[in-house]
């Protein structure tokens, strides 16, 4: 989840612009949550003149536009990203500037080429929701979403090369997108939008690359787990710990299976974009959770 804003669209300021203060926050190290919100709030207010930041809390920013609009930046991923390479501080702030601008364009148009399917686990919608209830914000955040299995939901957003904006029923209905025709049509953005997938088998644990981003989504590739690339003794056994990676087995290879789940366990517990350390079985066209034995 990107930080959360919604402000009129303003001049965008060109970030690159900025290059010095970036090379300043190199040597600049915001250990806790609290100085990386302080440290995130100063370079802000750099990358973009006439734009007031303030810090609220620990990673929360309130930011009044030139006409005196106010919106509330979430910093929780940012920082998550950054505890997670401490040594890349201003790659992280210059990404999640650069998506805080991006998010602006909230009164422009969906691409209805560029829509994909994102792969969440369950409780992600909920968190989200709690995570704003908690602090203050009015309402919740509504998202097209179709369920998946027991443990995982398909979100839809719109890609672009510097953020997703994730589709709501309005910006869906604006679209003129039928529902039932959506997760075909984003499936198919997809499969153009990503490079080449690449299969990497192995002994005991297999893995399907494609864009570092979108290798879960590849759970909805129907054809390629019935393509003869995917060779393995048994049910297809697969596991999406994280929205980058995708790793398979066999349901009668015992010792693959038990790699496989401890792959999923360690990438699921250490990677920021984390999706669950459960396993599935691909029978009758359907991914199911695969019973802990």
């Amino acid at each position: 989840m990107l930080p959360l804003i919604k402000w009129p669209l303003i001049a965008l300021v060109a970030i690159e612009l900025c290059i010095f203060l970036l090379r300043r926050l190199r040597r600049t190290r915001a250990s806790s949550p609290g100085e990386f919100t302080i440290t995130f709030a100063k370079h802000l207010a750099s990358f973009m003149p006439g734009l007031r930041v303030e810090v609220v809390g620990e990673k929360e920013l309130r930011i009044t536009d030139p006409m005196g609009k106010e919106s509330t930046a979430f910093l929780d991923n940012a920082y998550t990203e950054y505890r997670q390479h401490p040594k890349d501080l201003s790659a992280v702030i210059q990404k999640f500037s650069a998506a805080l601008v991006e998010s602006s364009r909230e009164d422009e148009s969906i691409d209805r080429s560029r829509i994909v399917p994102v792969v969440k686990d369950r409780n992600w919608i909920k968190e989200i929701q709690e995570s704003t209830k908690s602090r203050g914000v009015k309402g919740t955040l509504e998202n097209v979403f179709d369920d998946f299995n027991e443990e995982l939901v398909v979100v839809y957003a719109e890609d672009n090369p510097k953020t997703v904006r994730y589709l709501t029923p309005e910006k869906l209905a604006n679209l003129g997108i039928e529902r039932g025709e959506l997760r075909a049509l984003a499936v198919e953005n997809l499969k153009r939008l990503i490079p080449q997938v690449e299969v990497l088998p192995g002994p005991e644990v297999s893995m399907v690359k494609a864009d570092g981003d979108y290798e879960a989504s590849l759970v909805l590739f129907d054809e390629l787990w019935a393509s003869p690339q995917i060779r393995v003794d048994g049910d297809i056994v697969v596991a999406v710990p994280s929205r980058g990676v995708l790793l398979f087995t066999g349901s009668r290879n015992p010792a693959g299976i038990a790699k496989l789940r401890e792959l999923a366990a360690q990438d699921a517990r250490k990677s920021p974009y984390h999706l669950t350390a459960e396993l599935f079985v691909y029978r009758n066209g359907s991914f199911k959770r695969l019973p802990q034995l």
